[in-house]
């Protein structure tokens, strides 16, 4: 256990039939940290963030929450603390705006309705989107759907953000509003834990960079050494590739 860790993943496996996805992965998250998971698709990155809220629960391993450890029996209250932020966005195309945001906290934590309210508007303000409460999904952008999914796991007061490639069902064009959103949580010190192919937003937010491939953390370190010296010829050739499009 990394002393004062927010997140401890310690020697996390996950098998999907005769496929060994993750084949024990370890880390630790310390309060206000960004770290940035890297590497090519089938790599294991989203399933390493679904084993840590136990959306796939893990074969092998633990993961421990502020150093209580996540099982299936204080799940729900461990989820309330984990925020998640999915590809798809996950909003529910029949509530406005408000009512996505404002939802989790009165069903999930029992917030009055009148503080959910205000935290709501508060965290569309925080997203640049107050002005789109009364909205339903389908009348907002692909990158506003984004935003008010973020919107929606802020107001939840989340220990830790986890962010599964966020804009990778966004055009290029509405990309940048979202990950602009995501430098500034960064450096206000939300703790997050962030899939993502965007070189930039790694290079400037994250304070580790961790790069995987076939199941295994093949190396890890600050963004600034990876891209310019890493260890690893599979890292470099990787980084090379990606940041020519990133």
């Amino acid at each position: 256990m990394t002393e004062n860790a927010v997140l401890q993943v310690d020697n996390i496996r996950k098998r999907y039939g005769d496929t060994e996805v993750l084949k024990g992965i370890s880390f630790s998250l310390q309060r206000g940290e960004t770290k940035v998971v890297v590497g090519p698709s089938g790599s294991g990155k989203s399933t390493l963030l679904r084993c840590i809220n136990h959306l796939s629960p893990p074969d092998g391993g633990t993961v421990l929450l502020d150093g209580e450890e996540v099982t299936e029996k204080n799940i729900d209250n461990i989820r309330a603390r984990i925020g998640f932020v999915f590809q798809d966005f996950n909003l529910f195309a029949h509530l406005t705006v408000l009512d996505n945001v404002r939802i989790c906290q009165t069903k999930v934590k029992g917030v009055p309705q009148d503080k959910a309210t205000q935290r709501a508007y508060e965290e569309l303000e925080r997203v640049g989107l107050r002005d789109k409460a009364g909205s339903y999904p389908a009348e907002l952008s692909g990158g506003q759907q984004q935003r008010v999914s973020i919107a929606r796991a802020l107001a939840m007061d989340p220990v830790v953000l986890l962010f599964d490639e966020p804009t990778s069902a966004l055009d290029p064009e509405l990309t940048g509003e979202v990950v602009k959103v995501m430098q500034r949580l960064a450096e206000e010190g939300m703790t997050m834990v962030v899939v993502t192919h965007e070189m930039s937003f790694a290079r400037q937010a994250a304070d580790e960079l961790i790069f995987m491939e076939g199941g295994y953390i093949v190396e890890q370190g600050r963004p600034e050494d990876l891209f310019t010296q890493a260890s690893n010829e599979r890292t470099r050739a990787f980084l090379n590739v990606i940041s020519q499009h990133g």
